[in-house]
């Protein structure tokens, strides 16, 4: 996979794209992912780009289902992907949530 330097994306090996106008990116293939959106469009986006990397991705709608999978056994994820503005809570709120309960990192959005 790669990222052209003009924002798009494609499998490498694309005749579009030419080898200096690309950038080879190497993911790490496993990572479990916890996805924190209300808009389902960007949840199913975010999703599905992360699986192209080979990541396990967990997706949830709501600050609620996330903590409730995060309090069962946190250990069941390396990192979380959070939206900022949530309808539930700010993404923020969340952080500071879960930066007390667990030691994950979190990525807000």
């Amino acid at each position: 996979m790669f990222f052209s330097m003009t924002g798009g994306v494609g499998e490498v090996g694309e005749s579009s794209m030419s080898a200096t106008s690309a950038v080879r990116l190497q993911f790490p293939e496993g990572l479990r992912v916890l996805v924190v959106d209300d808009d389902q469009t960007c949840l199913h986006i975010v999703g599905r780009m992360l699986e192209r990397c080979m990541y396990q991705v967990t997706k949830c709608r709501n600050r609620k289902e996330a903590l409730l999978l995060l309090r069962e056994d946190s250990s069941r994820f390396d990192i979380m992907l959070s939206d900022l503005h949530l309808s539930d809570i700010n993404g923020l709120k969340l952080l500071e949530i879960i930066a007390f309960e667990m030691d994950m990192p979190v990525v807000v959005i």
